[in-house]
């Protein structure tokens, strides 16, 4: 009996980048309205703030730093900084 092998492959992202850089940039725009300044960090302070808010992290304290870390990331990527 010949049983198929299963890849283990990372599945494909649910958005691709140009959706992610579009995402970021909104979010960049949103915050560098009132603090035009701002820098990654502070854009990614204030994502993070957000989220928290309305109790993204309840059950899952360590995706902050996760979530902070993707959006500077995606700043960057995305020529935002």
């Amino acid at each position: 009996m010949v049983v198929p092998a299963l890849a283990h492959a990372d599945p494909p992202p649910i958005f691709s980048q140009e959706e992610q850089c579009e995402t970021t940039r909104a979010l960049v725009d949103s915050v560098r309205a009132s603090e035009p300044g701002a820098t990654p960090e502070r854009v990614a302070e204030v994502f993070v703030e957000r989220m928290d808010s309305m109790g993204a992290y309840n059950r899952v304290p360590q995706a902050k730093e996760s979530d902070r870390q993707i959006t500077i990331s995606n700043i960057e990527r995305c020529g935002l900084a």
